[in-house]
């Protein structure tokens, strides 16, 4: 996906946007890393105090690219995509500045870990968020197995989860997945108001702060997404995700065994 991450800087705030809104932002192997690694260039960009992470158009991002042209598919390749992701997610979570998420419409898959691993998260209402793996075979990665728990207790990742309910931003907003909610129209300006917040701050005690947040759950994190790294390649090259992405990209129901 050539130009699939855009970055543009103003003052001590860097924005990093997901920029395939033909796809509603899935991103492939390429368009993974692409973002893991200029997320981790914004953070280590001098003067930069926080990042703000968005997509463009009518969707923040729909996870992994599962059309033929993405190729998210099993074997080497969509074990790539997965630790692809998971490096996403350690690029947000390991930044030594804040990570501002102005979720703009479906958060769906991994793009749900990409957005919980932030520090603060804006949404807007018309947004929601969605884990579907199990409707197509899989189980969720980037972190998911330990990020949800953690934000919004065991029962309520679990029904997202183990029930892929969608979650409108208004029900995010009540189950502490998101900081706040906030119409549409003013969603940049508000996460961009939050993150400029952070011009006058020492960037060591930012890092620190953020550090010191983050150490008691490293470890934890770590260990989730080795756990979803090795599940999720037995099920990728598993019957029934070829029957999931079948089924997905012939817009019909998938047939699992009984």
């Amino acid at each position: 996906m050539t130009d699939a991450v855009r970055v543009t800087t103003d003052g001590p705030v860097v924005t990093v946007t997901l920029a395939c809104p033909d796809r509603l932002n899935a991103l492939d192997l390429a368009g993974m890393r692409l973002l893991g690694s200029r997320l981790r260039a914004a953070a280590g960009s001098s003067g930069v105090r926080c990042i703000l992470l968005t997509g463009e158009g009518r969707a923040f991002c729909a996870g992994a690219d599962v059309s033929p042209a993405g190729a998210a598919t099993g074997g080497a390749d969509g074990r790539a995509i997965v630790a692809a992701a998971n490096d996403v997610v350690l690029a947000v979570v390991q930044a030594g500045i804040p990570v501002v998420a102005a979720v703009n419409g479906p958060a769906v898959g991994v793009g749900v870990s990409f957005a919980v691993a932030c520090d603060a998260v804006i949404a807007a209402d018309t947004s929601w968020f969605q884990l579907p793996f199990v409707k197509i075979g899989l189980l969720p990665d980037g972190g998911a197995t330990h990020l949800l728990p953690a934000a919004i207790g065991r029962v309520r990742a679990s029904r997202m989860a183990l029930f892929a309910e969608r979650v409108p931003a208004p029900t995010a907003l009540a189950w502490g997945l998101v900081s706040d909610v906030v119409p549409a129209a003013d969603l940049l300006g508000t996460a961009r108001a939050l993150a400029a917040g952070t011009a006058g701050a020492s960037r060591e005690a930012l890092r620190r702060t953020k550090q010191a947040l983050r150490r008691a759950h490293a470890d934890e994190l770590a260990a989730a997404m080795r756990h979803e790294l090795e599940d999720q390649g037995e099920l990728l090259d598993g019957p029934d995700y070829a029957e999931g992405l079948a089924a997905l990209r012939e817009r019909r129901a998938p047939v699992y065994p009984m």
